[in-house]
């Protein structure tokens, strides 16, 4: 999902098609660019999340090479999930941003702010931020989804 998008979807990576998931309710969109790593899954079974903090957004299908910072945790009804947060490669305007920890406090809260209220409107869905940790473990994260 690009960034402000409103829609959520999903590929079937058999068949490389989108499908519409859900519309996000209420005022809400997305921090960033919003997808999957391809050949890696997440502890819920599903390709392993990725956010790509772009200047300006791309469009649902299109792949960015992009450098790891960090991990976002949410806990979910089926446990704690991650969220790999990633900055494009070749990009001056995160050009020195190495690890999570290096962008800017404000950037950070609009994520977690996120991921705290954007299934408050869903009956039943509880999910709100659990914490983050920095590139190491996000590498250590993204090596096991990829067995």
């Amino acid at each position: 999902m690009k960034r402000r998008a409103t829609a959520a979807t999903s590929t079937r990576s058999t068949r490389r098609q989108w499908r519409f998931d859900r519309r996000l309710p209420g005022a809400f969109a997305f921090p960033a660019d919003y997808g999957f790593v391809p050949d890696a899954v997440g502890n819920d079974g599903e390709p392993l999340d990725a956010l790509v903090l772009m200047v300006e957004p791309t469009y649902p299908g299109v792949r960015v090479p992009a450098r790891l910072v960090g991990v976002i945790w949410v806990r979910t009804g089926h446990g704690r999930e991650a969220k790999l947060v990633c900055v494009p490669l070749r990009d001056p305007a995160y050009g020195e941003v190495h690890d999570l920890g290096q962008l800017p406090e404000h950037r950070l809260q609009e994520i977690t702010h996120f991921f705290d209220t954007y299934r408050d409107l869903d009956p039943g869905k509880d999910v709100c931020f659990d914490g983050s940790d920095g590139v190491a473990v996000a590498a250590q994260v993204l090596s096991l989804a990829r067995r």
